[in-house]
């Protein structure tokens, strides 16, 4: 598992542009619906086995913190 894998299982999940997902940005600002979230976190935890609660996440989190708490280094 890597950050381009993560990235373009987020751009599917959520119809976002790759370009979109900038490591900074919030997921706030992304306007990620919470189906979409969830969604997300079922193909994590289905092709990664990164078990995440809905619960865990909030939508002042930056997409590098969400990285971290899956263990993907973010590339500077």
């Amino acid at each position: 598992m890597t950050y381009e894998d993560i990235l373009a299982l987020m751009a599917k999940e959520t119809g976002l542009p790759i370009e979109k997902l900038q490591p900074d940005i919030t997921l706030a600002t992304l306007d990620i619906s919470s189906i979409d979230l969830v969604s997300m976190l079922f193909e994590l935890e289905d092709q990664y086995g990164i078990e995440l609660q809905p619960e865990e996440l909030t939508r002042e989190m930056t997409l590098r913190q969400l990285f971290e708490r899956i263990g993907v280094a973010v590339p500077q």
